[in-house]
């Protein structure tokens, strides 16, 4: 699931939409169904997932629905990317495009359009699965209108999801041993006292402030500290804040680079900071990697579940923002002064807790929440 940009683009043809697919998703997808969910003449949310199997169906039309109808569109576009089209026979995939199309209308939600694309590639073949004559080619995905404004917003689009995966790839073996090593020992540190959650906190500060200044560096005994800062949820929650506002893309880096540096199960924490972050950016693709490498890091990490829930269910962005904003604030009231520090370290919010309140954890490789 992924936001619509913020930036007002025109997308004026079934060509053009097929090529803005890749940046609404923020790669090109291969064999997969695509819907844009309309509100009134504007974009909202793009999902994707893989083509099922015959006879899946239904069941896929039905785990859809639940995201797309909460986001009480006005409509919806579908998109088969995928499969061969001859001139003797229909259009692939046409089963998954009809059960989409029935779940939809019960819940009164039409589908305006339904298109199939060889590839999202300039020069593919795209048509109609319903309208005589309407068909083409897919405009070149790099001159479209919302290529331009990705670029105005710093946003990369990958040639498949594979290479999106690759940002998450953690370092060499070895070098995860090494520090996994070194947390044991950290780990008797637990729970962290006034003095060192003080320093740990401030350490994730500088880092933040270093990202920010596009000078972060990381060895062993930073990796270890600031890993074993986040295991403190404490700390971990007042963190929370940063993922929105000026100081959002510099704790993207952040957490990525942690992501990348740091063995399981501690890597769980910054992998769902991660997500966290690329949620509220709208980067549902991105969102979805960090929760799951996560959860495969620590399968009963609780937080990461939470997200991972909200982003399969369709919450906003903007409402997952309040919550978080909401979390932050509590957890950096809790922390008192050591909960100083950072580049986002403001907000408010008059919404919902999204963790539970407490936030310690003193044997992190044993428990996490």
């Amino acid at each position: 699931m992924s936001a619509p940009p913020a930036t007002r683009v025109r997308l004026s043809d079934p060509a053009e939409l097929i090529a803005a697919v890749p940046h609404l998703l923020g790669f090109h997808p291969r064999d997969s169904l695509v819907v844009i969910t309309l509100q009134g003449r504007r974009l909202g949310l793009t999902l994707r997932t893989d083509l099922v199997a015959e006879g899946s169906e239904e069941q896929l039309a039905e785990q859809l629905l639940v995201p797309i109808a909460r986001q009480r569109p006005s409509g919806a576009i579908v998109l088969i990317v995928g499969g061969r089209q001859t001139e003797a026979t229909d259009l692939p995939h046409r089963p998954v495009v009809d059960a989409l199309d029935d779940a939809l209308a019960a819940a009164d939600i039409p589908v305006v359009h339904a298109a199939w694309a060889a590839s999202t590639s300039p020069g593919a073949a795209w048509r109609c699965y319903d309208e005589a004559g309407c068909a083409g080619t897919v405009a070149d995905p790099d001159r479209c209108a919302i290529a331009a404004a990705s670029v105005a917003a710093g946003v990369v689009t990958f040639d498949t999801r594979e290479q999106l995966a690759e940002l998450l790839a953690p370092d060499v073996p070895t070098v995860l041993a090494r520090r996994a090593r070194m947390l044991d020992a950290d780990d008797a540190q637990h729970p962290l006292d006034t003095a060192t959650v003080r320093e740990r906190r401030a350490l994730l500060g500088r880092l933040h402030a270093d990202a920010a200044a596009g000078a972060l560096c990381l060895d062993d005994r930073t990796v270890v500290e600031a890993a074993s800062a986040l295991c403190d949820h404490r700390i971990r929650d007042a963190c929370l804040g940063w993922s929105a506002g000026d100081g959002a893309a510099a704790a993207e880096q952040l957490w990525l680079a942690l992501v990348r540096a740091t063995p399981a199960p501690q890597r769980s924490e910054p992998a769902t900071l991660l997500g966290l972050a690329a949620y509220l950016r709208g980067d549902g693709a991105l969102a979805g990697m960090a929760l799951q490498a996560a959860l495969d890091a620590h399968p009963d990490h609780c937080l990461a579940g939470l997200l991972r829930a909200a982003l399969d269910g369709g919450l906003e962005p903007a409402t997952l923002h309040s919550i978080a904003a909401d979390a932050a604030v509590d957890a950096r009231s809790g922390l008192g002064a050591a909960g100083d520090g950072g580049l986002g370290d403001r907000g408010h919010s008059d919404t919902g807790r999204l963790t539970p309140s407490g936030g310690r954890n003193p044997r992190h490789r044993r428990r996490s929440r």
